[in-house]
């Protein structure tokens, strides 16, 4: 079956409004967004791009983007979505890990980069979705329920990023069980506060509301204030983000005074909300739920309900079509241990890495590397973490990615990162350091924020005579968190 979903929303929808761009001060309504998604459909054919061909995108977020991902689907081609926070010589690697046949350059600050293999010059996302002569379509290249749509990078154990492939059947899950779960209707409104090279621009509500006919605010960043003023001026229903976003949140000197009328709930993802937080809009009589999900599942696995704010602590139970089971060190299946998970919206597998993707598999599921626990009435609660990442801010930061840039200083012998708590963030980078000849602190952030996305750079150092090590000669991690928290 042919999935051409913007025609399918723009005949269920019609004259509605999709998307309002904030930067410009305008609306897409479900017609005009797949106008330019049949404009970008043409240049891509003109292009001679067809099923399988990966589309890289260089852009803050806007309604052309959201044109460029459906105009790709029209054409069975896959949209790979890079983060504009990492530098030039990471961009650049991850670009050409892609082999893209077309890198487009959108709004934002750009950077410049080498794109050698990339064929031609960077398009524009904006000519790409101006209308112009409309080609034939040519279903044989377009796309069914297991064509790769999308490409989000996440970080990697290994310490190199990981590109999540999620195919339409995956997103389009996703989509219908948010909701299903979530309730949403044609009249929900929110603002998008999440970057688009991120899970949550695309999967948290902005595909679930185009399905659902609702609208979603476009902003090309997180800004406190002005997602304070877009509550009263655009009157969301909805609210989500991650923990850091509304610790800013509550902590404006406008918060108090602006009114949260018209919203219905507030969702946070990517860790877990502190007290304060989550009390600042249940004291003004706002719900606010807790969740969890990945990017190879989901995100929106987990979902919350008017009933969970009666069990303090819950991230929500499982999805319509999500199935789970918790498995513990020895493989047996109980109500405690790592979270496995399959279904129609398991990814499928990362852009060429079958190894990785092999290992990241056990038969059908997914096995997430986080320890949850399940009580008697199916409620799920987190409890930890096995892989060596941490969360900060919303972001997964693998340590081995930043230990081989520090162990790439000349001064520095050895390094070995963990996470602590913030009050803000939720963790932070805390690196442990074996010197060859004594560095300052600053010395070596300037030296990683040159090879380092800045979220990425550890907030303290501590040097160390040696980093413990276990008897198997691996770095010991349960010690040096020991040793922080002493």
């Amino acid at each position: 079956m042919h999935l051409d979903l913007s025609a399918r929303l723009a005949r269920r929808h019609r004259d509605r409004i999709a998307l309002t761009d904030v930067g410009r001060g305008s609306s897409w309504t479900f017609e005009e967004l797949e106008r330019r998604a049949t404009a970008v459909e043409s240049h891509l054919r003109a292009l001679r791009l067809a099923r399988g061909d990966r589309i890289s995108i260089l852009s803050a977020p806007c309604p052309e983007m959201v044109a460029l991902f459906f105009g790709a689907v029209k054409v069975g081609a896959t949209l790979v979505s890079h983060s504009l926070r990492l530098t030039p010589p990471e961009l650049s690697k991850e670009i050409g890990r892609v082999h893209p046949a077309l890198l487009v350059r959108g709004r934002g600050a750009l950077p410049e980069l080498e794109t050698d293999g990339v064929p031609g010059s960077p398009a524009s996302l904006e000519e790409l979705v101006r209308p112009g002569p409309t080609l034939a379509t040519e279903l044989s290249g377009a796309a069914d329920w297991e064509a790769p749509a999308l490409v989000l990078f996440t970080g990697g154990s290994t310490g190199r990023p990981k590109g999540a492939v999620l195919s339409l059947r995956a997103l389009v899950t996703n989509a219908v069980t948010t909701v299903e779960g979530w309730g949403l209707t044609r009249d929900d409104a929110t603002p998008s506060v999440y970057p688009m090279f991120h899970t949550g621009g695309w999967n948290v509500l902005l595909l679930p509301l185009l399905v659902a006919g609702g609208r979603t605010v476009l902003t090309e960043r997180f800004d406190p204030a002005e997602l304070l003023r877009l509550v009263e001026g655009e009157r969301p229903t909805i609210l989500s983000g991650v923990p850091s976003m509304f610790i800013d949140l509550i902590g404006r000197s406008e918060f108090p005074g602006t009114s949260f009328a018209s919203v219905r709930f507030v969702k946070s993802g990517g860790g877990y909300s502190p007290p304060p937080v989550v009390a600042a809009f249940r004291d003004r009589g706002i719900p606010f739920y807790q969740g969890y999900g990945l990017t190879e599942a989901g995100p929106n696995l987990l979902y919350s309900t008017p009933e969970d704010l009666t069990r303090p602590g819950t991230i929500g139970r499982p999805n319509l079509f999500a199935d789970l089971k918790l498995v513990d060190e020895q493989g047996r299946e109980g109500d405690s241990g790592e979270l496995w998970v399959s279904g129609p919206l398991v990814f499928s597998g990362y852009l060429d890495d079958p190894e990785t993707s092999a290992a990241a598999m056990a038969g059908p599921y997914v096995r997430t590397g986080d320890v949850l626990r399940r009580d008697a009435d199916g409620f799920y609660f987190f409890v930890g973490r096995t892989k060596l990442m941490f969360k900060s801010g919303g972001e997964n930061i693998y340590v081995a990615e930043v230990e081989q840039v520090l162990e790439s200083h000349p001064a520095v012998v050895e390094a070995a990162v963990i996470g602590v708590p913030d009050a803000k963030w939720g963790e932070v980078g805390r690196a442990f350091l074996v010197e060859r000849s004594p560095v300052t602190d600053d010395e070596i952030r300037r030296f990683l924020r040159e090879r380092l996305a800045a979220f990425k750079v550890p907030k303290s150092f501590v040097r160390s005579r040696e980093i413990p090590h276990t008897r198997a000669g691996k770095k010991d991690y349960p010690e040096l968190v020991r040793e922080a928290e002493s």
